[in-house]
């Protein structure tokens, strides 16, 4: 997949200073992409309308890149990073940044893990400083570790315990069945558990290269200003390889049903579909089809089958976006007497969208639901960041996030309905219900 470092027309800039001597620079708007001395990408944006600074450091890792038996070691690295470095111990990693206002973060997804700050301009120093450590020098202290493990091995619990999460995760493993993304992002508790620490330590080394690194900064900053800082402050990190992005598994459509039974309040059903990578022309048209089925209190799903039928607790869609092929779910909780009508009303509305008509305001409606969206989950500086980032992480590129709305208003009916016919044929099918009582 192409980034959009490749997909636009790259210049060289000239030389800026000492530390940052010579980039390949990208840029449109108010949007600069750079490469560091050390090999790192860097995507600069810059927003004068707030003195609020968030830099987020994004890894090519993530349980699609793990090994099986590794399954969670991503997650588990990442929240082992804020626990102690060469220079400071969890408690002065937290106080130094809680003395400027500020907040720092680690979290791990299936195609990449992401290390961030937020803070004032004027505390820059003191965020970057912290934010470096943390990257380049995390000791993985064996009693935090431990820490750690727990704390995954409870929300795994967790999830166990919530029917939607439990039920999706067990769509998951079945829709993608011999595919990385049938992996957790969290690990199972039997990975997390044979997880040592020297394998934390190698993970780290290994993976948090420059060549597998991408620094999204956004703020009142300029490009030129803030890069010799970036460069500066990682200059010590190590080159590494980059992550290549793996051959994707050949999916076939054919039906599959798993019942899964547990002591429930109530049955849950997810239904789903391969689709493709968030890169392929076919994302935006699926986005739409998507919010046309489940979003919202008009969404078909929710009109036909909770409001006609009275037969959800709660109903919905969604598509996320991945580095490789992503899925189109649908899901209802319901009554366990109604499983049945419930799945088969589920099922007929989904497939359904590829031959029905759209009416346009239905249509405007379903593009209106997205843009809203969009807009109010860019209002912080550090959602800005993240869209950036995670756009170019999956395929997409940084570009798309100016292009997304006006990509999603040019979206027809004739469009939606064609990928609705192309991948929604055979559902992959999870029921989770209470077992049959003898």
């Amino acid at each position: 997949l192409t980034s959009d470092f490749s997909l636009l027309t790259s210049r060289l800039l000239p030389l800026t200073s000492i530390i940052f001597l010579v980039s390949v620079s990208l840029s449109h708007g108010e949007i600069v992409m750079n490469q560091l001395p050390n090999g790192a990408r860097m995507i600069v944006k810059s927003n004068p309308s707030n003195r609020i600074l968030a830099i987020e450091c994004f890894f090519r890792v993530g349980s699609y890149f793990e090994r099986r038996e590794e399954n969670g070691i991503t997650n588990l690295a990442c929240n082992c990073l804020l626990k102690g470095t060469k220079k400071r111990t969890a408690l002065e990693i937290a106080e130094t940044m809680e003395a400027i206002g500020g907040e720092i973060h680690a979290a791990a997804a299936e195609d990449y893990a992401v290390v961030s700050t937020i803070s004032t301009v004027e505390d820059l120093d003191v965020a970057l400083d912290v934010l470096s450590d943390v990257i380049l020098n995390p000791t993985f202290p064996p009693d935090e570790v431990e820490k750690e493990r727990e704390a995954t091995l409870a929300a795994i619990r967790q999830m166990e315990d919530s029917s939607s999460q439990y039920a999706y995760r067990q769509f998951r493993g079945v829709l993608y069945e011999g595919h990385p993304y049938a992996m957790p992002v969290l690990g199972t508790s039997q990975t997390v558990r044979a997880i040592i620490q020297p394998q934390m330590v190698k993970f780290h080394g290994d993976r948090f290269t420059a060549s597998n690194m991408l620094v999204v900064v956004v703020g009142n900053v300029q490009a030129d200003k803030i890069q010799p800082k970036i460069a500066d402050a990682f200059s010590k990190m190590a080159a590494g390889r980059a992550e290549v992005f793996r051959v994707s598994k050949q999916f076939s459509p054919h039906l599959r049903t798993k019942i899964v039974t547990k002591d429930v309040e109530q049955s849950f059903i997810v239904i789903g579909f391969v689709t493709n990578y968030a890169a392929s022309p076919d994302y935006v048209p699926l986005k739409v089809a998507s919010s046309l089925l489940g979003a919202g209190v008009s969404s078909r799903l929710f009109v036909r089958l909770r409001d006609r039928q009275g037969l959800a607790y709660a109903v919905g869609a969604a598509m996320p976006g991945l580095l490789d092929k992503s899925h189109f779910y649908a899901y209802i909780g319901t009554r366990h007497e109604a499983v049945e009508q419930a799945r088969k009303g589920l099922v007929e509305t989904v497939r359904g969208l590829a031959t029905e008509p759209i009416p346009p305001d239905e249509l405007e409606r379903a593009k209106n639901v997205i843009v809203g969206q969009f807009r109010i989950a860019h209002q912080r500086n550090s959602d800005q960041a993240h869209f950036l980032g995670v756009y170019d992480m999956i395929g997409l590129g940084a570009k798309f996030d100016e292009v997304y709305c006006d990509l999603v208003k040019q979206v027809t009916a004739d469009q939606v309905r064609a990928v609705a016919a192309k991948y929604f044929t055979a559902p992959t099918v999870t029921i989770l219900r209470p077992p049959v009582k003898k």
